[in-house]
């Protein structure tokens, strides 16, 4: 496949995404408008997360490609460096996040977002699940397809941008945040792109970038601007470290 019809189906990809992830919040939108809908249309929100996997399995099927793809995915087993680096990960989020609360004497955070062991059993295993459902889509099939006609780093910033725009339908119509935070997870959402996909270049498993994509959601739970100087930190740190070991993104 030449250069041009993959550069030609990468922003094909993207826009059928886009259009199509905005029409599942499309009759939200409407109902918050005033606007009567049928009672079908409330429920394809929850198809958002689906649709960039299912395109992704539907351009691997027309190329008959889809056993090679579903391959790429788990290319290589799961190491114990994987896991060690997914708990310094999750440390780092939750001993940020008990700073915080020691610092305003916040002492609900915690509670707030997890009232129960149950409640982190089941939060964890959902957001594994969603987690999945998206990195195959966003890191397995787009980064893979992008760095492999444009470099890693074109593909780095790709991704976290148009992932970052896909996650704005969410925010603004199902969250109703304003401009001001929207732009601010808008940044988070790309700092955190970024570590993933640095995430899957090292380990070339999707379970391991889906883990780490769990453990954004569930262990830094300080507000959203904290959080974003926290990720830059780590993510320069990353970046530091794979090219002091000569593994240049």
């Amino acid at each position: 496949m030449n250069m041009k019809k993959l550069n030609i189906e990468v922003l094909l990809w993207t826009n059928l995404v886009l259009i199509l992830s905005f029409l599942c919040y499309f009759p939200m939108f409407l109902e918050q408008k005033g606007i009567h809908i049928f009672r079908i249309g409330s429920y394809l929100k929850y198809l958002f997360v689906t649709i960039p996997a299912l395109i992704s399995i539907f351009f691997n099927l027309k190329h008959k490609h889809l056993k090679k793809w579903f391959y790429t995915l788990f290319s290589e087993k799961v190491k114990f460096q994987a896991i060690i680096s997914c708990i310094i990960l999750g440390s780092i989020g939750l001993s940020f996040s008990i700073i915080y609360c020691l610092i305003i004497g916040e002492n609900d955070l915690f509670k707030s977002n997890y009232p129960s062991v149950l409640a982190v059993v089941i939060n964890c295993s959902y957001l594994f699940f969603t987690a999945l459902i998206e990195e195959i889509a966003w890191r397995g099939f787009l980064l893979n397809k992008i760095s492999a006609e444009k470099g890693k780093k074109i593909a780095l910033v790709y991704v976290g941008v148009v992932w970052a725009i896909w996650h704005i339908p969410m925010w603004a119509i199902r969250n109703s945040l304003e401009f001001r935070e929207i732009l601010i997870y808008f940044i988070l959402t790309i700092l955190i792109s970024f570590i993933l996909g640095m995430l899957f270049y090292k380990y070339k498993n999707i379970l391991i970038v889906s883990l780490s994509h769990m453990i954004f959601n569930t262990c830094f739970i300080t507000p959203v601007k904290y959080n974003c100087i926290l990720l830059g930190c780590i993510l320069i740190l990353s970046i530091l470290i794979s090219n002091k070991k000569g593994v240049i993104i």
